[in-house]
């Protein structure tokens, strides 16, 4: 399955990795990737809007990592937007509703 990055907008922090998951971490969406983190995070289910990259109202922006790059989870802020820089792509953005 497909690995997402969520970076947080406001703060450039990153707010998960599928990969720390394993195979739990496998989900189809970005929307879904996110709500397994807040799950994981002990935090409310939230509503997601995708939202245009360049939106100023979005909460995150999710990056899809191929396959083909590390698959072990980064184990600092750092080292995950470095993977992202490296090998992610920008798949959305996205808004959060009922947080």
């Amino acid at each position: 399955m497909t690995r997402f990055i969520a970076v947080e907008r406001g703060t450039g922090r990153v707010y998960g990795d599928t990969a720390q998951f394993g195979s739990a971490g496998n989900v189809v969406s970005p929307a879904d990737a996110v709500c397994l983190f807040d799950s994981q995070a002990g935090r409310a289910a939230r509503g997601f809007g995708y939202v245009k990259p360049n939106s100023n109202s979005a909460h995150y922006d999710v990056y899809e990592i191929p396959r083909s790059a590390p698959d072990k989870a980064a184990a600092s802020d750092a080292e995950a937007q470095a993977l992202v820089r490296e090998h992610g792509s920008l798949v959305t953005s996205l808004v959060t509703y009922n947080s």
